[in-house]
């Protein structure tokens, strides 16, 4: 019997923001004061609009990676106390591990969100890094190549570029070039990783 639940709530949020940045492509870019764009290179304020997604894109991935941890970890501590997960986060953040193991009302809820946030920010978790933790503290064992596909064959590394870009935009104000097809990628590639660590975690966690 299939499982019940078919999407986390932390990847129907990425959707939603993935969204946002297909909307910014599709009304803004492709069809311009609603003509449609004529083919050439992007102008530089088309560049920009450009950068603007691949930085929200980016960041909902980033988003989603830590609210897939807030949604996760309470389940896998109710469901099993002692999961050989919890070691693992133990050596990282032991207050988490604390946190996790007495939930039970909301704030002790807002309390583990917080520390999650906290401590993706203190580690600064983006890309690939951020992927593979994920995967490790909710136990999902997904190798690397789980992420890969015809459209993205080698989605980990190509995810670790983009974040690359991302900080070169935004923190060093790199006018970084990009085209509509560089955009339109990095939205499926951050919509494929968000769904292989969704679908693994409906099997394990709420089949």
């Amino acid at each position: 019997m299939p499982p019940s639940k078919k999407l986390t709530e932390s990847y129907k949020r990425l959707r939603t923001n993935l969204n946002r940045g297909e909307t910014l492509l599709v009304e803004f870019f492709d069809k311009p004061g609603g003509k449609v764009r004529r083919v050439g290179q992007p102008k530089s304020h088309e560049q920009e609009l450009l950068r603007a997604v691949l930085v929200l894109t980016v960041g909902a991935l980033d988003a989603f990676l830590s609210e897939l941890l807030i949604e996760l970890l309470p389940r896998i501590a109710a469901a099993s106390p002692d999961a050989a997960v919890f070691d693992r986060i133990a050596k990282d953040n032991p207050g988490l591990i604390l946190r996790a193991l007495y939930l039970g009302s909301p704030e002790r809820d807002a309390a583990l969100a917080e520390a999650i946030e906290a401590h993706f920010q203190a580690k600064t978790m983006h890309g690939a890094k951020a992927v593979r933790q994920v995967s490790d503290w909710c136990a999902l064992d997904l190798a690397d190549k789980a992420f890969n596909s015809a459209k993205t064959p080698s989605a980990l590394p190509d995810l670790d570029d983009w974040t690359d870009k991302r900080h070169r935009i935004v923190h060093r104000g790199e006018l970084v070039k990009l085209t509509r097809t560089n955009a339109g990628g990095l939205i499926e590639l951050v919509e494929a990783v968000g769904k292989t660590l969704n679908d693994r975690a409906i099997k394990a966690l709420y089949a």
